[in-house]
């Protein structure tokens, strides 16, 4: 159920705090203030919003909002012609990259973003309360309006991580939408939260309506993906935080479908895979095959982890692998004692075909 008008202005109200600076968000909520016949909260923020961009370089805006105010009749005349007098001297300027956007709707017109925002659905929370389940099969997406919560990844030991707390203007719930799989970690609030549900649906239309925002979201999880590998994968366990967001931003996220072929070998650009998600096969031409797991490393960046020339891997079903950069992986093995020990003794899928049995029977 979309949005009603009083609880969409409680949002962008909210969305307007996390990012002062967006004019996809101001502009809209000053119409809306109006249309709830506020006057004066429209006329306060266009000036508020014309020093901001005045002060960001944009002139043209800033003259825009004070022209609203005139419109509006805004008491304080005497700053609004002085900012008015530094407009007309002032050229716009590059965007500053440390303006705060709200980058999900930053490609959209005013009222694309506003249709997009209108589709959530207010969900309040309290600390300690489970939003979403590592393994649970769901498909919505969260948007952080106040409050913050934890990011947990269970490991195979039993033990839990919080890998991020994410706090007002992150969203998350991202992957399950956008890869169609269950979720990929637990997210549960650390203290009273305001968050905004959006459908798959509304995700998928987003993405479609704006390419650059369905870019940022795919880069976005992908990211988080490998990051999440980080922490879960005993390999990675040494690495400070700096070389694990160096990972996320370089590595690749390839999906291949039932029945695909899986590159492992190319010596032009020597490469580190590791399965993130899915099952696959590696077979060789005479009948031996062997299962691929979760976390296995292959590729053609060290020979502990390089398969026989001839073997093929085949997705067993829809799979999500991550292509490491061989100069990541080669700076690993020399920096770090534990990652190089763990590819050498665990990382190679190789031992696996002294198990492997022919598909034909044969010994």
């Amino acid at each position: 159920m979309a949005l009603d008008e009083q609880k969409l202005l409680q949002s962008y109200r909210m969305l307007h705090e996390v990012f002062p600076e967006d004019l996809h968000i101001a502009r809209p909520l000053i119409h809306m203030l109006l249309q709830h016949e506020l006057r004066a909260e429209a006329g306060d923020l266009a000036l508020s919003m014309a020093r901001r961009m005045l002060a960001g370089g944009h002139a043209a805006h800033a003259s825009s909002f004070l022209s609203l105010c005139r419109q509006l009749n805004h008491p304080n005349i005497e700053d609004i012609d002085f900012l008015y007098d530094m407009a007309s001297f002032s050229i716009d300027g590059n965007d500053n990259e440390s303006e705060q956007r709200f980058v999900l709707i930053e490609q959209l017109s005013d009222t694309e973003g506003l249709d997009f925002i209108r589709q959530g659905k207010l969900m309040q929370v309290q600390g300690g309360d489970v939003i979403v389940r590592q393994g649970e099969r769901s498909k919505t997406f969260y948007l952080i309006l106040c409050g913050a919560v934890d990011v947990r990844i269970s490991l195979k030991d039993g033990h839990a991580i919080t890998v991020h707390t994410l706090a007002a203007g992150d969203f998350f719930g991202e992957f399950a939408c956008v890869y169609q799989l269950r979720r990929s970690a637990s997210v549960i609030a650390s203290e009273q939260a305001l968050l905004l549900e959006f459908s798959a649906q509304a995700l998928d239309q987003l993405m479609h309506a704006s390419p650059m925002a369905g870019d940022y979201l795919i880069h976005t999880v992908q990211s988080r993906m490998i990051d999440a590998m980080t922490h879960s994968m005993p390999a990675f366990a040494e690495l400070p935080e700096a070389d694990r967001l160096w990972l996320a931003e370089e590595a690749s996220v390839h999906e291949y479908a039932l029945g695909e072929t899986i590159p492992a070998l190319d010596p032009a650009q020597p490469a580190c895979h590791i399965l993130l998600f899915g099952r696959a096969s590696i077979q060789l031409p005479n009948g031996f095959t062997a299962p691929l797991a979760t976390g296995m490393m292959f590729g053609s960046a060290s020979p502990h982890i390089r398969l026989p020339s001839q073997a093929t891997i085949k997705a067993s079903e829809q799979t999500l692998v991550c292509s490491m950069p061989g100069n990541i992986f080669h700076t690993f093995m020399n920096v770090y004692a534990g990652f190089e020990q763990q590819i050498k003794t665990a990382g190679a899928p190789l031992p696996l075909f002294r198990s492997a049995r022919p598909q034909n029977g044969r010994e």
